[in-house]
């Protein structure tokens, strides 16, 4: 794997506005270096995309204490290894309350983590939520439709309920096989 810093210097955009680096397995060792990173300092960071990283809770907590993403519009982290309590750490981190895209699908997240988001004081602009492919179930996802700033949640992306749900009656007819 290149060196974070490296990585950073491809691929954030020539305004610093954006940075991609998507696919990198760069993990929760280079989530602290990105943190440290020189070019992030001066919190220009809009849109930040770390998709298949092997980032983990720590990663998560990592980036949600660190005050360059204070103006961070959108975060994408969908495809890591995060639970609930990573989704804890950005849903009460005071620097991201300008986030308006969370993209966090595909994790561990349960419902704990999902009513963790419907209860933030933080995630007041989230306007586009991607919390499928995850392990929230009808505790988490009535949670989240039933959130205080339901207002605030336009495009709320979760698995239908229905994909999950265990029917007696296929289990009967097998039984009289």
């Amino acid at each position: 794997m290149a060196s974070v810093e490296y990585l950073i210097k491809q691929f954030l955009s020539p305004d610093k506005r954006t940075l991609d680096l998507s696919n990198y397995h760069i993990g929760d060792k280079g989530v602290e270096q990105l943190v440290d990173s020189s070019q992030l300092k001066r919190g220009k960071l809009r849109t930040l995309r770390l998709p298949n990283n092997d980032i983990s809770d720590e990663g998560a907590r990592v980036l949600a204490e660190c005050e360059h993403f204070k103006n961070l519009r959108e975060l994408e982290l969908y495809g890591n290894v995060i639970s609930d309590d990573g989704v804890r750490a950005i849903a009460t981190s005071p620097h991201f309350v300008k986030l308006k895209k969370l993209g966090l699908y595909g994790n561990l997240i349960e419902d704990e983590g999902a009513i963790a988001i419907a209860e933030s004081e933080t995630l007041t602009k989230v306007t586009h939520l991607f919390i499928t492919a995850n392990r929230i179930r009808k505790e988490g996802i009535e949670a989240l439709k039933n959130a205080r700033c339901r207002t605030r949640l336009c495009h709320l992306h979760v698995d239908d309920l229905s994909d999950f749900a265990f029917d007696d009656e296929d289990e009967e007819e097998d039984d009289d096989d």
